[in-house]
């Protein structure tokens, strides 16, 4: 449920934040949470609370830059990414509080930057998050020198992105977008790069190049029926579906020659709904399907995975090869335990607790520091251990953590004693520096930044994982 200008009885939105507006009934733009717990609604106070409660020890002194989060912020069945929004602010908070107390300048103060529940009204928010960021050579306490976050793989997170890239050049770190082109480059489209977009989340390729690494390995036969989407439901380009697709279909991969035996491919658009998938799942019994290639949403999935169950073939094993979205995906899903119905999900998770804490991953400390400190209680709460399953809590700590890593680092200058309040412009020069043994201590692993793309380079190649 959301609070806002249609429900408050005062007919506006509950903060005293100059860079918030009530639009079309959401209260969207630049909020402190200091000036208001409720200003998002009764799902998001307690986590309002945690950060306000942070924000006022930081903002006690002047040795503090200000960094926002910026992402669809809407619970509730309209929201884009629901009640995954509490888990991303969790994990920026747990970034921002380890952060302050590593003992190094400058402290972080963390504001929010909410787009709306389906990230349409950025263009509210990504104005006032320019107006409040430092434009001279030095900054002052409270200018913002970084965004986090920056939504979903979506063309508003694109219009977004390249809004704040103009001067006076505010550096991103994207926390969850995955398309294939969405960095620095600006390949996701013709609009040019988009200079200081990096991101700590694994491409929707790389994802898929891992899967077929594990084909090869295990010398994987049979053929696929590829599905994919074009557009979200809002109508809008799906960027991560569509990277999902090439992917698929990328000769250079691998993964086409399964497709081609099949000779299937099925455009889904989900405002048609579910009789759209009714008749894909039947028609694949009409050909030996080993697999399919699914490029859409988890949103969809359980409906499609329960009329898999359902189709007249049900007997016949099949697996649904997915991108990173499936991280959703509920293990227990009575779709995936059907003796008679055989079905398994396939695809690599960005960021999953259990991969995470295996005695296999040789940066298990750094995820397990982070999940007693997720677990720990600040400011008198304590956050629930199952928010980790999202993975979005990981993904959000380690985007907040490079980005305050790069200010810590920006704010040291050619006399170590001599310590400022770093630029933006300095800011976004030290994301670029991330690389070689200049790794970013991230819970989901230590990684680097391409110095030419902005992409997440992995110290340790990401593995699929197989549900049930």
């Amino acid at each position: 449920m959301n609070y806002t200008q249609g429900w408050w009885p005062w007919g506006g939105c509950e903060t005293s934040s100059a860079d918030v507006e009530a639009v079309e009934g959401e209260c969207v733009g630049l909020m402190d949470p200091v000036d208001g717990t409720m200003v998002l609604g009764k799902p998001y106070q307690q986590i309002l609370e945690v950060i306000a409660a942070e924000n006022r020890l930081v903002t006690q002194g002047e040795d503090y830059s200000t960094i926002a989060l910026m992402a669809p912020m809407g619970a509730g069945p309209r929201g884009l990414v629901g009640d995954r929004a509490l888990h991303q602010l969790e994990g920026a908070f747990i970034g921002q509080y380890r952060a302050n107390r590593s003992e190094i300048f400058p402290k972080i103060r963390l504001l929010l930057a909410n787009t709306g529940h389906d990230g349409s009204k950025w263009q509210t928010t990504v104005e006032a998050v320019r107006k409040n960021a430092a434009t001279g050579q030095t900054a002052s306490p409270g200018q913002i020198v970084a965004v986090t976050g920056m939504g979903p793989s979506q063309q508003e997170s694109i219009d977004a992105a390249r809004a704040l890239a103009k001067d006076p050049g505010i550096p991103m770190v994207a926390d969850f977008i995955t398309a294939a082109g969405f960095n620095t480059t600006g390949e996701i489209d013709d609009g040019g790069t988009i200079p200081g977009l990096t991101r700590t989340a694994v491409s929707t390729w790389a994802q898929l190049e891992a899967i077929a690494d594990e084909f090869q390995k295990k010398k994987v036969g049979g053929n696929a029926a590829l599905m994919w989407a074009d557009v979200t439901p809002q109508g809008t380009k799906d960027l991560y579906a569509r990277s999902l697709k090439d992917a698929f279909l990328d000769p250079k991969l691998g993964l086409k020659p399964y497709v081609d035996r099949s000779g299937l491919s099925f455009p889904f658009d989900p405002r048609g709904g579910s009789s759209l998938l009714r008749t894909i799942s039947d028609t694949i019994c009409g050909s030996k399907t080993d697999m399919i290639f699914y490029a859409g949403r988890q949103a969809f999935l359980p409906t499609f995975l329960k009329l898999l169950r359902g189709r007249p073939c049900r007997s016949t094993p099949i697996t649904v090869v997915t991108g990173d979205d499936a991280q959703d995906q509920k293990a227990d899903d009575p779709s995936l335990h059907d003796a008679e119905a055989p079905i398994k999900v396939m695809f690599v998770p960005l960021a999953d607790p259990a991969r995470l804490d295996h005695e296999d991953n040789p940066h298990r400390q750094l995820y397990r520091e982070f999940r007693n400190e997720f677990v720990t209680a600040h400011h008198g709460v304590t956050f629930p251990a199952a928010h980790l399953g999202s993975g979005l809590a990981i993904l959000s700590y380690d985007a907040v953590t490079a980005a305050a890593t790069a200010v810590q680092k920006a704010a040291i200058g050619d006399n170590p004693a001599q310590l400022t309040l770093p630029s933006t412009a300095a800011v976004r020069g030290q994301l670029y520096l991330f690389t070689g043994t200049n790794v970013i201590r991230g819970a989901s692993g230590a990684f680097t930044l391409d110095s030419r793309t902005g992409e997440r380079v992995n110290v340790t190649m990401p593995k699929p994982v197989t549900i049930p």
